[in-house]
């Protein structure tokens, strides 16, 4: 058998997916990975777009997260997350909350959606602006979350850090749960889209955010769920539970829809397996070279991770060796574990 025939089998399906359904956005994020504010020309009309939502349930696709840009500024993101529910995924929505209110509730509610995911990047307006670009987003952040708490959806408070928030994390977690939050979430920032490296924190730094959340995993267990993003994250937890983790899930358990209709491995990996106005998403995901390059690990013979013991528990982050490099299958330049050297960055 092939080996991609292997890796086809194993990867039926993305677990989630990710859905820039419009680039339009109330705010100016200095770490945006998709470079959102105005409209895309290209973004799909509301026909092709309930088409896609079937090819992914078609798919066996688990869980849509809708995107942007700001989703909830798109007219008929309804008709999208409707037809989504309906075909029984799980549908959430990333926002920076500024359009949430009682009466977006009951939109969210209507639409099936049973989850969301609040951006909040540092625990004062100053630390959250100096983030977001635009003055007053904190206060209407915070609103967004005691609105959706009180009305009963599930809510996620969402930080990523970088060089102006990472030391903010703790304070974020707390808020979160002063709200009254389901959940926080910690995703790692790469540098594509409109975030400049100079954001990015160094492998030390990192190692400190997740050593924390891990921690706070522990203090808020029973009060409120902390997750993260990070491939790494098995080689720091005891073996039971690293042995949940699968490293990088880029090509194998994630994928993202850009707003032109590509689809990639993931949201911070722009680089596009194909295009679902030139093919269907069942091809794609099981036929493109490359997403079965990004799966399968043992073609990864340089950089840190080809020599790492570790490569198949973790398998590096493809994204920033992608944003570093210019090659998603070199080393891991964020890795503390097994560093690259200062030469290679």
């Amino acid at each position: 058998m092939s080996v991609l025939a292997t890796i086809q089998d194993e990867f039926k399906a993305p677990f989630y997916l990710v859905w820039e359904i419009t680039l339009r956005c109330n705010a100016k994020c200095v770490h945006c990975y998709s470079g959102a504010g105005l409209a895309h020309p290209m973004e799909f009309s509301t026909e092709e777009a309930l088409s896609v939502v079937d090819q992914l349930a078609d798919a066996g696709v688990l869980i849509l997260g809708l995107s942007g840009g700001e989703a909830l500024l798109r007219p008929d993101w309804m008709q999208i997350a409707s037809r989504a529910s309906g075909r029984g995924m799980m549908v959430s929505v990333g926002t920076n909350g500024a359009v949430i209110n009682d009466t977006m509730c009951g939109k969210l509610k209507q639409a099936g959606i049973q989850s969301v995911c609040v951006s909040i990047d540092g625990a004062t307006a100053e630390v959250h602006e100096q983030v977001r670009g635009v003055p007053g987003l904190f206060n209407k952040a915070v609103e967004a979350v005691a609105c959706l708490v009180r009305n009963g959806i599930s809510v996620t408070v969402g930080y990523t850090p970088t060089k102006l928030n990472f030391r903010d994390g703790r304070n974020v977690v707390k808020l979160a749960a002063e709200l009254g939050a389901n959940g926080a979430n910690l995703s790692e920032f790469i540098p594509t889209g409109r975030g400049d490296r100079d954001l990015a924190l160094s492998p030390e730094e990192l190692k400190g955010v997740i050593e924390e959340w891990i921690e706070m995993q522990e203090e808020y267990a029973g009060r409120m769920k902390i997750y993260w993003h990070d491939c790494r994250v098995a080689l720091m937890l005891p073996p039971k539970e690293g042995a949940m983790y699968i490293g990088c899930g880029a090509g194998r358990v994630t994928a993202r829809i850009t707003v032109e209709g590509n689809v990639t491995p993931c949201v911070t990996l722009p680089m596009a397996a194909g295009n679902l106005r030139e093919s269907t998403f069942d091809e794609i995901w099981n036929h493109s070279p490359l997403l079965a390059g990004i799966r399968d690990r043992k073609s990864k013979t340089e950089g840190n991770c080809g020599t790492c013991e570790h490569k198949f528990v973790c398998g590096g982050c493809r994204s920033a060796s992608l944003a570093y490099y210019g090659d998603p299958a070199l080393g891991d330049p964020y890795c503390w574990i097994v560093p690259e050297t200062a030469a290679a960055l």
